[in-house]
């Protein structure tokens, strides 16, 4: 492994360039909460269209992505495909909801629809599914710094380090950095430094491809015999229709994947909360439409990185598909470069950090009511819960899921009773829903995610699947629960 004078000088400007933007974009003084946590609705489409795509592109993106065509094909395309449509659906369906009630918090609308346990209820299930998903995300964007902290260390401290420790001090950078830049300018200072940080790492995955491309012509391959290979490897096969228990079996990829998109970018804070910062109606329709297109192009570009890896390394013995890219980064690339590139996995890691921190403190003070600490306060305490949370994957093995699925069937568990509260304002067929009292709709929401937990270990089924069970449960459950509501002995 390599890793050069040059290349610490590139990820040192890197960190400079972050705090510097934070520095920058925070001068312009927020006067209250509504101008902290939306910037005073003053933001371009443009450069929130980027923070959204930069939010939901963690390292999971950059480094594991491409471990799913190393060790498979191109069948995740499908959800990416889901992903699209559910933008768009989205856009149709939530987004001319939101501008009409000029809410700061997207689950401010349960509060006046069902009541303040409901609102509560849906606010503790998105800090949940913030924690514990945004925990492996952090995590995995310690990998590749940890394994060049221990290089490091081994160089120029003399005591013995563990793996542990290492891995441990690489989330305690990457937070600190992070927390930061966001408590420092609020939400406008983590817009911009989402935009760049989404063009660094966009450049540092074109690069690795076509330095791939050119290593493996170096090789004695050409660009038409890769693709024959490719194709005879089965790395090319875009839709799965043979396996049906598949995430990827196309129908439930799909359908998994536009659901999915309504519990993310629909209900969930973190996303929303940028569409709620456009200028317009429109701008925020054009953000979130065209968010969904850069997202789907990343997978291409992330998976041909994966294809282009199976051959660069076949025939090896590598570790996990999770640590493939990383390895070829830290092992193979030239500097200063592989800066470049650590760079641009940082730059993934700190959007979707930042983003997290900064709403979970907007739902803190706005959907709990706790109003007596500030903003900054909030982002600092929501900072340090995050990073205690990342270091729950160095205790836990994922067995045979890897940490992309890890990723997302962590939200799988908890969206779908969210997404349901919000479908039964927009869909007619649902509105029965709103007929419930406010200790019965929490408990609905409540429970779904137990149900379909104990669905999800008991038939094994994947990520794609539990959404739909899970919408489906909730609005069964709030049925059940209207009729003993509407008994008369009930009522009495």
């Amino acid at each position: 492994m390599h890793f050069s004078f040059l290349d610490w000088i590139v990820l040192l400007l890197y960190v400079v360039l972050v705090l510097f933007s934070g520095w920058f974009t925070s001068r312009k003084k927020d006067k209250d909460s509504s101008s902290y946590f939306l910037a005073g609705r003053e933001l371009s489409w443009v450069p929130l269209s980027f923070s959204i795509v930069a939010t939901e592109t963690s390292t999971l993106t950059f480094l594991n992505v491409p471990g799913l065509s190393y060790s498979g094909n191109l069948t995740f395309l499908g959800l990416g495909l889901g992903f699209v449509l559910g933008r768009i659906i989205v856009a149709e369906l939530f987004i001319p909801m939101y501008y009409k009630s000029g809410f700061i918090s997207v689950y401010e609308w349960v509060g006046i629809r069902y009541g303040k346990v409901s609102q509560k209820t849906v606010t503790f299930l998105f800090k949940l599914t913030r924690i514990l998903g945004d925990g492996v995300r952090m995590y995995a964007s310690a990998i590749p710094v940890a394994i060049l902290l221990e290089v490091f260390l081994k160089q120029y401290v003399s005591f013995e380090t563990s793996t542990l420790h290492v891995e441990i001090l690489s989330l305690l950078l990457i937070s600190s950095i992070t927390i930061l830049y966001t408590v420092q300018g609020g939400f406008r200072s983590v817009v911009w430094v989402d935009s760049i940080q989404f063009l660094i790492y966009v450049l540092g995955g074109i690069f690795a491809f076509f330095y791939l491309g050119y290593l493996l012509l170096e090789r004695g391959f050409d660009v038409s015999g890769l693709i024959q290979n490719a194709n005879q490897a089965n790395k090319l096969r875009i839709f799965e229709w043979s396996d049906f228990s598949s995430a990827y079996f196309l129908p439930t990829a799909i359908l998994g994947g536009i659901l999915l998109t309504l519990g993310t970018h629909g209900v969930d804070q973190m996303f929303v909360q940028r569409v709620l910062a456009c200028k317009s109606e429109s701008d925020a329709k054009k953000a979130m439409i065209s968010s969904g297109i850069f997202v789907f192009f990343q997978f291409v570009l992330f998976l041909s990185i994966g294809i282009l890896l199976y051959f660069y390394y076949k025939g090896s013995v590598l570790p996990d598909k999770d640590k493939v890219f990383s390895k070829f980064i830290l092992e193979e690339v030239p500097s200063p470069i592989t800066g470049f590139l650590l760079a641009a996995i940082l730059a993934s890691a700190m959007s979707t950090l930042s983003s997290s921190i900064n709403s979970l403190s907007l739902t803190t003070k706005v959907d709990l009511g706790i109003s007596k600490f500030g903003p900054g306060t909030l982002s600092l305490f929501w900072g340090m819960i995050l990073l205690l949370s990342s270091l729950l994957p160095l205790f836990l093995t994922t067995g045979k899921t890897g940490l992309v699925e890890l990723g997302l069937s962590i939200s799988s568990y908890t969206v779908g009773p969210i997404v349901a509260i919000f479908l039964s304002g927009r869909i007619k067929y649902f509105s029965y829903m709103q007929n419930l009292k406010d200790s019965f709709a929490s408990l609905a929401i409540g429970t779904t995610p137990i149900f379909t937990l104990l669905f999800g270990k008991w038939t094994g089924s994947g990520f794609t699947l539990l959404v739909p069970f899970g919408i489906g449960t909730c609005f069964l459950l709030g049925f059940s629960l209207l009729q003993i509501q509407n008994r008369p002995t009930f009522q009495k």
